[in-house]
């Protein structure tokens, strides 16, 4: 009996031994990139200026999480799965970051930024369906009661694409 009370003991102390080594290294690896949900037909295009690109430079960017921009082209459907031409998901990291999308044709288009604080790959939202999370439109209309429409951030691709800039705002 005392050699078992002995062996739960000894466990019980390695267990507690590991337990500060587990605490110290787990904070380490959970905002790395490599355990965020980023998907390979999520990465972004190489940026090139001699074709046919929307070059999306985003702003006031947060550390951590992920970086979503998104391209649309459908004015009945902006903001929806359905009106989206492609999502782009990039780690989130402080200050500006851009991100490009090779065009096929010239068009009119509008771009959606917002920063995934928790990378849970979704936009937080307040009971009025407003973003809860950093968030930002092409031609960076403010956010009041509702979302602006498609035509508030719209522009139009010349033959070798746009340059456009999207200030994040804090919800």
């Amino acid at each position: 009996m005392l050699i078992n009370k002995l062996k739960l003991l000894l466990t019980s102390s390695a267990i507690l031994m590991c337990l500060p080594v587990m605490v110290f290294v787990s904070p380490v690896f959970a905002d790395s990139p490599e355990q965020l949900d980023i998907r390979p037909y999520e990465a972004a295009d190489q940026c090139e200026l001699e074709i046919a690109q929307i070059r999306v430079t985003v702003n006031n960017v947060g550390s951590g999480g992920i970086l979503s921009v998104e391209l649309y082209h459908d004015p009945d459907n902006f903001l929806s799965k359905k009106g989206r031409t492609r999502r782009i998901r990039v780690p989130a990291s402080i200050g500006s970051q851009k991100v490009c999308f090779t065009i096929e044709k010239q068009g009119t288009f509008a771009v959606a930024a917002y920063h995934d604080i928790d990378g849970n790959r979704k936009l937080k939202k307040r009971w009025n369906m407003m973003p809860k999370e950093p968030f930002g439109l092409s031609h960076n209309p403010r956010l009041k009661v509702g979302f602006p429409k498609f035509d508030d951030s719209a522009f139009t691709t010349e033959t070798l694409g746009a340059d456009i800039i999207i200030n994040l705002q804090q919800p």
